[in-house]
Parts: C-alpha cells; sequence; structure tokens
C-alpha cells in the first residue's frame, strides 16, 4: 500500500477555491482523506500558509481587516487538531510601496517535498497548489527518487508547467470541496 504525503500551499488552494466560486471553509481532514483515497495510506499532511498583517488603527477599513486576520487565525488554531497535519507558517514582508509579499512558504514546502522524498517517508507526494514555482523540487524528486509527485487543482485552475512536471493530474472537483466542508458551529449551552 502506498505511503502518501499531502504538501498543500494554503493560500493558492484558498484563493483558488474562491475563484471558482465555493465555499472556502474546508475541513483540512476530510480534504486529506479524500485526496489519499481508500487504497493508499495517508502518513502526513503539511500545510504551509502566511498569517495576515494585522492592520493599523488608523486604516479605514480596520475593522474589516482586523476580523480577517481574526478569522484566518481561528482557521490555524484548529488546524492544530487535524491528525497528522503540520502547519508551516511564513512571513509577509512590507514594500515600500505598502504592499505586501508572501515570504518563506514556497521555500518551506518545495524543501520539505525534496527532504522527505530523499527521506523516504512516502511514496506518492500529493501537491496541491497551482504556483509553478514547484516545477523544479517536483522534477528533483521524480527524476532523482522515483517518487510518485500528483498534482491536485481546484477545477478550473490550470498551472501547465506543473501538469506537465508530475507523474499524475487529478482536478479536485466541485464535489469534493463541498462533500469536505466544515461542519458549522451548533447552538451553543451554557
Amino acid at each position: 500500500m502506498d505511503r502518501v504525503c499531502i504538501f498543500v500551499d494554503g493560500s493558492n488552494f484558498y484563493h483558488a477555491v474562491r475563484e471558482a466560486g465555493l465555499p472556502v471553509a474546508v475541513d483540512f481532514a476530510k480534504l486529506a482523506i479524500e485526496l489519499a483515497g481508500t487504497d493508499r495510506r495517508l502518513v502526513h499532511t503539511y500545510y504551509y500558509n502566511t498569517p495576515l498583517i494585522r492592520p493599523r488603527q488608523d486604516d479605514p477599513n480596520f475593522a474589516a481587516k482586523e476580523e480577517q486576520c481574526r478569522g484566518q487565525q481561528r482557521f490555524f488554531d484548529a488546524l492544530r487538531f487535524v491528525p497528522n497535519l503540520t502547519f508551516r507558517a511564513g512571513r509577509f514582508q512590507r514594500l515600500p510601496d505598502g504592499d505586501q509579499v508572501e515570504k518563506g512558504v514556497d521555500v518551506a514546502l518545495a524543501v520539505d517535498l525534496v527532504a522527505l522524498a530523499f527521506k523516504d517517508r512516502y511514496d506518492v507526494a500529493v501537491l496541491v497548489s497551482s504556483d509553478a514555482d514547484f516545477k523544479h523540487a517536483i522534477e528533483t524528486v521524480k527524476y532523482e527518487t522515483g517518487k510518485v509527485i500528483e498534482l491536485r487543482q481546484v477545477e478550473g485552475s490550470r498551472a501547465y508547467d506543473l501538469i506537465t512536471a508530475c507523474s499524475v493530474y487529478r482536478p479536485i472537483s466541485r464535489e469534493t470541496i463541498l462533500n469536505c466542508q466544515r461542519a458549522k458551529p451548533g447552538p451553543t449551552r451554557p
């Protein structure tokens, strides 16, 4: 039975789900089981993302941005309870023009993908991303270790460089996303 590790580019996945018009409240325990399949053994899931920078109080959109930060932190906190999931955080860097750029996420994912292949921790790596920056890491793993790299993208996403670099390509269907939604919390009791 093949051992599977899943590598999720969190921000990329979130934006792909949102652009597809699907609900973004995905339960990663359910999604990991779906992506691994019943004929393989899920070893571990790695989730990479960057916490948003808290807004300054003088920001005209302070309330909305602050709520977005709090919502993201609640989601990150919930990931701690997903069995066999490791969250790797990147960071945002402010640019002189006020924009922000994500740092560290792609490199962390690529290093884990390669290092864990060479340590023989998986037979199949499932990469959830549309970021072509991973092409070289994928090719290194495939050609140097013989491991299978399976690319999973939200239906409608297309990163042709990744599709051609990977061993297998399978879109993540709308039905899968809908079936892997987090349960809404019910009413609380005093």
